[in-house]
C-alpha cells in the first residue's frame, strides 16, 4: 500500500504541472485561513498604497514576484477546480512532450504576459487565477499540433473548439450577464499569446539545431 503522504507516480512524471497546481492549493487554503486580504496583500497584481484616509491600488513596480502570483488567487471553489483540472489537461501533456523545462517556462510566459495584459486591459483591479495559463498551454499545443505533430499528445479536436469558443464568447461580455463572474480577458489573450509564442521559440530553436 502507499503511504497516505507519498505522490502519485503519474504526478512524479510531471512535477512542474503538478507543483502549479500544488500552489494554487496551498493558495486556497492561505486563504481560507488567513483571510483573502491577507493573501491579496501579498499576491495581488496592484498592491494597495494608502495615503491618508484614502487608498489606491498601484502598479507592482519592483515587487517582480507579483508578476507572477496572481495567477494562484482564485476567487471560490469552482474558479479554482475548473482551472485546476484544464491545467492537468493541457500541462501533463506538454511536459510529457517538452520535458519540465520547457512546461515551467511556458507557465512563467503565460502567467507574466497574461497578468500584463490584463493589467493593461481592465486598468488597477483585483484578478487572478490560472486561466491565463490555461491558455497559454492550449496554444503552445495547438501550435505544436500544426508544427511538429507527434511532439505531443494532442487532446480531442472537441477541446480546442470549446476553448476558442470560450475565448471569444467571453468577449461579449455575456457570461458577466448569466453569471460567471468578471471574465479576465486580457488574462486569457495574453495568456494564448505567450503560449504560442513559447511554442514557436521552441519549434524553431529545436529546427536549427538539427534535432528530429
Amino acid at each position: 500500500m502507499h503511504s497516505p503522504l507519498e505522490i502519485p507516480p503519474r504526478w512524479q512524471s510531471v512535477p512542474a504541472t503538478s507543483l502549479i497546481i500544488a500552489l494554487a492549493l496551498l493558495v486556497a487554503a492561505a486563504s481560507e485561513f488567513l483571510g483573502k486580504p491577507f493573501v491579496l496583500d501579498w499576491l495581488a497584481y496592484t498592491p494597495v498604497e494608502f495615503t491618508g484616509r484614502r487608498f489606491e491600488l498601484v502598479p507592482p513596480g519592483d515587487q517582480y514576484w507579483r508578476y507572477i502570483t496572481p495567477v494562484f488567487v482564485h476567487f471560490g471553489l469552482l474558479h479554482l477546480v475548473f482551472n485546476c483540472l484544464w491545467i492537468w489537461e493541457f500541462g501533463w501533456r506538454l511536459e510529457r512532450g517538452l520535458g519540465w523545462t520547457h512546461c515551467l517556462g511556458i507557465f512563467l510566459a503565460g502567467a507574466i504576459v497574461g497578468n500584463g495584459l490584463q493589467f493593461w486591459w481592465s486598468g488597477p483591479s483585483i484578478f487572478g487565477g490560472l486561466s491565463g495559463v490555461v491558455y497559454a498551454f492550449m496554444g503552445a499545443l495547438w501550435w505544436l499540433g500544426r508544427v511538429r505533430p507527434g511532439w505531443v499528445i494532442q487532446p480531442p479536436q472537441a477541446i480546442f473548439t470549446f476553448m476558442w469558443i470560450w475565448l471569444l464568447v467571453g468577449l461579449t461580455g455575456v457570461l458577466e450577464i448569466i453569471g460567471f463572474g468578471a471574465i479576465a480577458n486580457g488574462a486569457h489573450f495574453g495568456g494564448l499569446l505567450a503560449g504560442l509564442g513559447s511554442a514557436a521559440i521552441i519549434t524553431s530553436f529545436d529546427s536549427k539545431s538539427g534535432v528530429q
